[in-house]
Formats: structure tokens, sequence, C-alpha cells
């Protein structure tokens, strides 16, 4: 991987632990107590943090993962981010860190949104948690 890819990847980590920590805690497991993470290596890979597996975070690799198909659509937009550097949040559907179905608060929402921006996986003028529910409640869809 590229020295850039590597930094993008660790910006992705510690925003999975920001969604780890707060609300649901998606990406931990208590039971196990660990966190989610891509590693490097020839290839990108997601440690899952239930099963301790290595994902390999392409469709074809979600028979390892033990989340659902939201969860699934955002590790897909981080590899995307983490390999191109692209805008890629919400490119695999769900709505990605402005999705108004994951069951968090729209404190800890807005926290993940924050961390999106300040890692740059959002941009700088992305609209805020509270500006896109909005949104999505002025168009039916929360």
């Amino acid at each position: 991987m590229k020295q850039e890819q590597i930094n993008r990847m660790n910006k992705v980590n510690e925003l999975i632990e920001v969604i780890a920590s707060i609300d649901r805690r998606f990406f931990y497991s208590k039971s196990k107590d660990r966190i989610g993470k891509f590693i490097e290596g020839k290839k990108l890979f997601f440690i899952d943090e239930y099963t301790g597996e290595k994902v390999y975070p392409y469709y074809s690799g979600r028979k390892k993962f033990s989340h659902g198909g939201t969860l699934w659509g955002l590790v897909n937009d981080f590899r995307e981010w983490i390999i191109t550097g692209k805008v890629s949040n919400g490119n695999n559907g769900y709505g990605g860190l402005y999705c108004p179905h994951w069951g968090y608060t729209a404190d800890g929402m807005a926290k993940v949104v924050m961390k999106g921006k300040e890692i740059g996986f959002l941009k700088d003028n992305a609209l805020s948690y509270e500006e896109m529910l909005k949104l999505f409640k002025e168009r039916g869809l929360a």
C-alpha cells in the first residue's frame, strides 16, 4: 500500500473507534473486548471485531462479516476512500455516515459526522448531521 493509503486507513480506524465508543457501539465486541479495524498488507483487509477474521472488503468477502448490509456498505465506503482518496460516503448504499437507521442518537451521529469531516472522509463543507436529518425529515425518509 502507498503511504497516503496507509494514512487514510489509520484515519478510518480512528473514525471506527468513535463509532465503536458511542450509542450502540457498532464495530465493538463487548465479549471479545475489541474493535474492528482495517489492516495493511499486500491487500487491504478489515478485521471483524466479533469473529476476529480477516474480511476482504469487497462484495465477495461478506461471508466472514458479522454485521448486516448497512455496515457492510459503510466498510466498502471506507475501503473505497482508503484506496482512492475520492469521496465515497454512501456510494455503497444505506447513506454512509448520514444513515438515519443506525439507531444512534442525533448527538452520537453528529459526533460521527464531525469525526468524518475531521479526518477528510467527508468534505469540510459537508452538511452537519442535524442539517441532513432535517432534509431526511422533509423528504419523509426519517
